[in-house]
């Protein structure tokens, strides 16, 4: 048997890989490749770790013994994960792509030895699809759910069926795949949810005998193989001795059980890389915690950073759930972050002042400058408040009037996409509608949208006119089938609904409802960059949100102040940077802290050369003042 654990890196083999790879490793990196035992490896941003892991796939190649029968298994979390390390591994990717080896996600290793073998040997049958979306709408379909009232019970109570899941411990339905109780629902008898909590098993089971699986549905049937069949681990420890998993912070929290539960007591080499600080991708456990805590070897971290300049790294490494080690690279000439301090009035120069701290330091044509932010809609401050011609979306396609939209719901019905979009675009037509005349969500005063009115209605106690558009649109969508028409229902319906919400039929509202043109309106093209000129000089700032940068490097970036439950910046990210080690212990056990810290630390660790934050000055008190007044020599604040 062949023992990863002895495999010797000599000099010469780093050497040659330094070559193929057209880099130069730190000692850091060093340590990690000639270390072949198990180990989970802390990964500062920017320390180069897709390589590093990339060079000792490539080392390992040359040293398994010829006829080695045994399988490597790498596993990542996105199949972008994926590509990004077969790009640098080059020709040898072919060689891991190859059985017995598994190179994946995690996704792909369960459902290939797991939960579709598994499901074959008790269905004698292969799964039909394992997919999210086909899931809700094949479970919206059902009789059982759709003609006893349980469908409209649990969209009243915005439960999605589609999301309740078998859950990991016992198979059970419940909110959630993690979730170890079965499904409950507040303010109904006993007796009367039994009812519709049987109804909901009965068409879940009807779908999985069918072979419609969700994604975590899939490892809910692993961990019943394993539960059913111990000998199972046995089988991947020796199909698989070696095992690498790549940006294990994104791992879910059943994810990342499935891996312990099958090689955490085995004798396989299991190394696992990531930066837990970077987690804002996997969900939260039910104690906030994050699902992978590293066992940290100091001795075996990449703590180096090619991207953040040392000022930078030494200000953004405490910014974080898990304090870790970073060292950036010397810059001769230290840029101070910027923290800029706007007003109402004053929130469109945001932009305008960050290009012009650009052209102060000379940042112009250096690389990518990036302004991000973690809302882009939906939300009393977002992306589009700082600029209102920001647009995501190349085409945005929106329908212009009742008749393409009922056009629209024609031609997915016909294409048997079903009711769940449909219903989407019938409660769209309700919002739409509502917009056009002026009637705005009284607890928020933001237009309503499909998900806002619905709850809107639960919540004043109009349960009843919910069930009534429940039973309305199911309705609607059988006489769409039966090629009846029903525009006049539909604009006798919106008129009720006007009634009910307060509000009255304008001249533009009847024109959305009358209008018989069967077109569709494109929406703004794609408006990511933001041009700014000055003296004939220009610079673009590419928008974007946290999420869609992640593992990015800017030459600067602007972090600006969102909200979603609450303010980011000014509600928890400027209070914990100008706290104190013990209270900066404090705020890491709130669960709000640590939801927003890791969205922090991805957005102040994009930037080599300079990072600026924004937030409101209603926000920015006194405390604020006064932090960044006595450190001066490390942050500059900056008032429009």
């Amino acid at each position: 048997m062949f023992d990863f654990r002895k495999i010797i890196v000599t000099d010469e083999d780093i050497q040659a890989v330094e070559k193929f790879l057209g880099i130069q490793f730190n000692e850091g990196q060093k340590k990690v490749i000639r270390f072949w035992d198990t180990v989970d490896i802390q990964a500062c941003p920017g320390s180069g770790k897709t390589t590093t892991l990339a060079a000792k796939l490539i080392i390992l190649i040359n040293k398994l013994p010829q006829g080695f029968q045994q399988g490597v298994c790498i596993i990542t979390h996105t199949n972008i994960a994926v590509r990004e390390i077969k790009e640098k591994l080059g020709h040898y990717a072919n060689f891991y792509s190859r059985y017995p080896n598994h190179f994946g996600t995690i996704q792909s290793f369960v459902d290939k030895y797991l939960a579709i073998p598994a499901y074959k040997n008790e269905f004698k049958k292969a799964p039909k699809i394992i997919d999210d979306q086909v899931y809700s709408i094949e479970i919206r379909k059902l009789p059982i759910l759709q003609k006893t009232g349980t469908l409209n019970y649990l969209d009243v109570k915005n439960i999605e069926p589609g999301y309740l899941s078998f859950n990991k411990q016992e198979f059970i339905v419940a909110a959630s795949v993690n979730n170890p109780t079965p499904l409950t629902v507040p303010g109904i008898s006993a007796d009367k949810w039994k009812v519709h909590y049987d109804r909901i098993v009965s068409a879940k089971t009807f779908l999985l005998a069918e072979g419609y699986l969700k994604y975590d549905e899939a490892y809910a049937i692993a961990f019943k193989a394993l539960r059913n069949n111990q000998g199972l681990k046995k089988i991947f420890e020796l199909r698989f001795p070696i095992i690498f998993i790549d940006e294990m912070q994104d791992m879910e929290l059943h994810q990342s059980e499935i891996i312990t539960d099958l090689f955490g007591n085995s004798k396989s080499v299991i190394q696992k890389i990531g930066d837990v600080n970077q987690a804002i991708y996997s969900r939260v456990n039910s104690d906030g915690a994050a699902e992978w805590k590293p066992v940290i070897n100091p001795e075996l971290q990449l703590k180096q950073s090619n991207r953040i300049a040392n000022n930078l790294a030494d200000l953004v490494k405490g910014i974080c759930v898990s304090p870790q080690e970073m060292e950036g690279w010397i810059n001769p000439e230290p840029i101070k972050p910027v923290v800029i301090v706007y007003t109402a009035a004053s929130i469109n120069q945001v932009k305008d002042k960050f290009a012009e701290l650009i052209f102060d330091n000379n940042l112009m044509d250096k690389g990518i400058i990036k302004c991000i932010g973690s809302r882009i809609s939906e939300s009393k401050l977002n992306i589009n408040s700082y600029w209102n011609d920001f647009n995501r979306q190349k085409i945005k396609t929106e329908l212009s009037n009742l008749n393409a939209y009922l056009h629209q719901i024609n031609k997915l019905l016909k294409l048997d996409k079903n009711t769940r979009e449909s219903r989407k675009l019938f409660l769209e037509i309700f919002c739409k509608a509502l917009k056009l005349c002026k009637v705005k969500n009284p607890n928020t005063n933001f237009y309503f949208t499909p998900y806002s009115l619905i709850d809107f209605l639960v919540k004043t106690d109009k349960e009843q006119l919910v069930q009534e558009i429940n039973l309305i649109i199911s309705n609607w969508i059988i006489g769409i089938l039966k090629q009846d028409d029903i525009e006049v229902k539909v604009v006798e319906f919106i008129d009720t609904l006007l009634v009910a919400l307060g509000g009255a039929k304008n001249e533009d509202a009847t024109f959305f409802l009358t209008d018989k043109t069967d077109n569709e309106e494109n929406g703004k093209v794609e408006n990511k960059v933001y041009k700014y000129q000055k003296n004939g000089r220009e610079i673009e700032i590419h928008f974007d949100t946290i999420h869609g940068v992640k593992g990015e490097t800017h030459t600067a970036t602007l972090y600006i102040e969102c909200f979603l439950r609450i303010f980011d910046i000014g509600g928890k990210v400027v209070k914990f940077i100008s706290s104190d080690e013990k209270g900066r212990e404090k705020l890491r056990k709130e669960d709000a802290c640590k939801k927003q810290l890791p969205m922090a630390y991805v957005a102040l660790t994009r930037a080599t050369h300079f990072f600026s934050i924004a937030i409101d000055k209603e926000r920015f008190d006194q405390s604020y003042h006064e932090y960044f007044e006595a450190n001066k020599d490390f942050w500059e604040v900056c008032h429009i």
